[in-house]
C-alpha cells in the first residue's frame, strides 16, 4: 500500500505531538483511540463494519489515512492505522507509582480471595469434570531440573548458583520419598539412586531446610500498569519442574489435549481468525488471572493426586515490596512452574461445564443436573467441541492462560461461571457477539484481515550497547519488514550503525531464523570477508551475539557432576548401565553480550 502522506512527516507529526501532549498521554492516548476504531465494528449484515465514527481522530497525524479507511473499509489502511496507533505501547518506561499501584491491587485480591464465598455447585460439577477427564498424576518416571527463571535467594544466578542455593525440604522428601533420601537416608536400599534425583546429596538432610517463601517484585507491562511475578525458591523451583514434567505428560494423554497447547498458541490465533468474520467464536480475557486462581479452588476441584503434589512443590508466603512475610491466599504466582497450567486446566474446565449445562437445558431430560453429570455425559459433551470449524455441535474450543476461544452459545454462561469462581472479565478485552474484532495471544484479527500490530519492544541504551538492544531491535525492525514497513526498518537498522562505527555490522539473511537483518536476496557484500584456509570456507566478521561463560571453582564441581550426571540419566530412561558417565560442562553463563565473529559465507 502506497500511503498518501510519507512516513518521514507521519513520525514527525508524531514527534511535534508528543512534545505537545507528553509521551505517556500520548501513547496511551492513541491506544485507546486504536481500540476504539475495531471494539464498535460488527460483523456482515449487523450494522458498521468500519463501526463508529471516531472524532478524537482529528487530531491525529494520521487522521487522513483514518478517512479514507471510514469510508472505504481498506484493511491495509487499517493495519497501518492500527500499527501507527498501538506502536509505543510497549515502550520500555519506568513509573515506580506503577509498582505501589500494583501492590495495592495484589493486595486486593488477596483480600477478595480470603473471603470469597464459591457457589457449591460449581465445585461439585468442575471437580467431576477434572476428575472424569484427568488420568491420576505417577511420579514413577520422577524428573526435575532447575528452570530458566531467577530464585528467591539473593545473588544466585544460572545452574551453578542454584545448585549451591540448593536446601532439604521435609515435605518434599516426605511425599516424593517417603522420607528414605533425607530422613532415614535408606534411599539406596529402597532402590533410590540419590545421584539421578538430587542435584547436591549433601545438601539434602534435615537441618539444612529451605524457605517456602517466594519473592514479590514488580515489572511494568505498558504505560499504564506493573505486572507481579514472584520469584520461587530454587529448591521448589525444581521439584516444580518434575511435577509440570508429569502434568504435561498427562494432559497430553487426555482429552485436554484437544483444548490445551502450552507450546503453541497458534490454535488460539486461528480460531481468533476464523471468529472475526463469522461471529461463530469468541475471545475472552480475564484481568489477573494468575492471581485470582485460589488454593482453596483447587483444593476443591482436582483430584486427590493433583492437589498433593501441588501443595507439596506450593509456596505458602512470598516477602512483599517492604520484605515483610505475606501469607499466599492465591495457589501459585506468576513465576511458579504449574501457575500457567493449572489455569489453563481450570479454564477448559469450565468451557466444558458451560457445555454440559448447554446440552442439559437444550434436551429434556428426566434428572436433576447433578444427577446428569456423569462421566459418561461430560465425556460426550467433550467430544461435541469440534475439531475443525463447523464439524460438530460446539465450534473448536482453546485455551492458552487467561486467553479463552470458545463458541458464542457458551460465552455468556462460561462468562457466569468465571465470576461466580473469583474471576474478573476484562471486558475492554472481551470481543463476543456481532463484533467483528478478535483478538487472542497476541492476534488481532478484523473480519478476516490479520491486523496484528508491530510493538515497539526494544530495550533502552543506558551508557553502553547492549545485547538486548540489538536482538530486540533486529527483531523488530524484521517484523516491520515482514509487514512492508520499509523506512521505519531502515531507519532502526541506521541506528545501529552509529552505535556499531561501522556501516550494517549485521549480516543479511533470508530467513528470521538466523540472526541478521531480514532481506529477500541477501549480498552482504558489506561486511568484512576473508579466506579461511585452514577450514576451506569463506567467512564475514559481524557481530553476533554471544554468553559469557564463568569457570566455577574446584568446590562446587562435585556438585555439579552430579547434576548433569542426574540430567544425563533422565534422558537416558530404561538404561541400567552404571558404568557410563555423562560429560559434564564447568562453566556457567553470565550474561549475554556483543562480540565481533568470523562466520561462514551467508547465502
Amino acid at each position: 500500500m502506497i500511503l498518501t502522506k510519507k512516513p518521514t512527516r507521519l513520525f514527525r507529526h508524531f514527534a511535534e505531538y508528543i512534545v505537545k501532549v507528553g509521551l505517556k498521554q500520548t501513547i496511551v492516548r492513541f491506544s485507546e483511540l486504536a481500540h476504539a476504531i475495531v471494539s464498535s465494528s460488527t460483523t456482515y449484515g449487523a450494522g458498521s463494519l468500519t463501526g463508529d465514527w471516531v472524532s478524537d481522530m482529528k487530531t491525529t497525524p494520521v487522521f487522513y489515512e483514518y478517512v479514507r479507511y471510514y469510508r472505504t473499509g481498506d484493511p491495509c489502511l487499517l493495519d497501518f492505522l492500527y500499527t501507527f496507533l498501538n506502536f509505543g505501547k510497549k515502550l520500555d518506561y519506568v513509573d515506580e507509582s506503577f509498582n505501589t499501584v500494583a501492590f495495592r491491587d495484589w493486595q486486593g485480591i488477596e483480600n477478595k480471595l480470603r473471603s470469597w464465598k464459591y457457589d457449591e455447585d460449581d465445585l461439585t460439577c468442575l471437580s467431576k469434570v477434572l476428575s472424569c477427564l484427568l488420568p491420576p498424576l505417577s511420579f514413577e518416571d520422577f524428573r526435575p531440573k532447575f528452570g530458566p527463571g531467577s530464585v528467591s535467594e539473593r545473588g544466585v544466578y544460572g545452574r551453578i548458583g542454584k545448585i549451591q542455593s540448593f536446601r532439604y525440604d521435609r515435605l518434599i522428601d516426605r511425599f516424593f520419598f517417603h522420607g528414605h533420601l533425607g530422613k532415614y537416608s535408606m534411599g539406596v536400599e529402597s532402590g533410590l539412586a540419590p545421584s539421578r534425583i538430587i542435584p547436591d546429596c549433601s545438601a539434602w538432610s534435615p537441618g539444612n531446610d529451605t524457605e517456602r517463601i517466594a519473592r514479590l517484585r514488580f515489572v511494568p507491562k505498558n504505560l499504564k500498569v506493573a505486572r507481579s511475578i514472584c520469584m520461587e525458591p530454587s529448591t521448589l523451583m525444581y521439584f516444580q519442574q518434575g511435577v509440570l514434567r508429569e502434568l504435561l505428560r498427562v494432559m497430553g494423554t487426555s482429552p485436554f489435549r484437544h483444548f490445551i497447547d502450552i507450546k503453541d498458541q497458534s490454535r488460539n490465533r486461528q480460531l481468533s481468525l476464523y471468529g472475526s468474520y463469522t461471529g461463530d467464536i469468541d475471545t475472552i480475557d480475564l484481568s489477573a488471572a494468575s492471581d485470582s486462581v485460589s488454593m482453596y479452588l483447587v483444593d476443591r476441584i482436582f483430584p486427590a493426586s493433583y492437589r498433593i503434589a501441588f501443595r507439596v512443590t506450593r509456596s505458602h508466603s512470598c516477602y512483599g515490596p517492604d520484605e515483610s512475610v505475606i501469607r499466599l491466599e492465591k495457589f501459585a504466582p506468576m513465576g511458579s512452574a504449574l501457575c500457567f497450567p493449572t489455569q489453563c486446566l481450570i479454564f477448559a474446565s469450565i468451557c466444558i461445564y458451560a457445555a454440559c449445562l448447554y446440552v442439559f437445558e437444550h434436551y429434556s431430560v428426566d434428572a436433576s443436573f447433578n444427577e446428569w453429570m456423569t462421566d459418561e455425559n461430560i465425556r460426550y459433551v467433550t467430544t461435541l467441541f469440534g475439531r475443525t470449524t463447523g464439524s460438530s455441535t460446539f465450534h473448536p474450543l482453546a485455551v492458552y492462560g487467561d486467553d479463552i476461544c470458545v463458541d458464542s452459545k457458551l460465552t455468556q454462561t462460561v462468562m457466569a461461571i468465571l465470576s461466580r469462581t473469583g474471576f474478573s472479565v476484562n471486558e475492554a478485552k472481551s470481543f463476543t457477539a456481532s463484533q467483528s474484532f478478535r483478538e487472542s495471544c497476541g492476534g488481532f484479527y478484523l473480519c478476516g484481515n490479520d491486523i496484528t500490530p508491530v510493538l515497539f519492544r526494544v530495550r533502552g541504551v543506558r551508557r553502553r550497547l547492549t545485547a538486548n538492544h540489538v536482538a530486540s531491535q533486529v527483531q523488530l525492525a524484521n517484523s516491520l519488514y515482514k509487514k512492508r514497513r520499509y523506512n521505519t526498518a531502515s531507519y532502526l537498522r541506521r541506528c545501529l550503525n552509529e552505535w556499531g562505527g561501522e556501516e550494517l555490522p549485521l549480516p543479511y539473511v533470508s530467513d528470521d531464523r538466523w540472526f541478521g537483518h531480514l532481506c529477500v536476496k541477501p549480498h552482504n557484500s558489506h561486511l568484512r570477508s576473508r579466506d579461511n584456509s585452514d577450514l576451506q570456507r569463506k567467512e564475514y566478521r559481524v557481530w553476533t551475539i554471544s554468553y559469557d561463560s564463568r569457570e566455577s571453582g574446584a568446590h562446587i564441581l562435585d556438585a555439579l557432576d552430579n547434576y548433569e550426571y542426574m540430567r544425563w540419566w533422565s534422558s537416558r530412561a530404561g538404561e541400567m548401565s552404571e558404568v557410563s558417565k555423562a560429560s559434564v560442562s564447568r562453566h556457567d553463563t553470565s550474561g549475554s553480550r556483543i562480540r565481533w565473529r568470523w562466520i561462514p559465507a551467508y547465502q
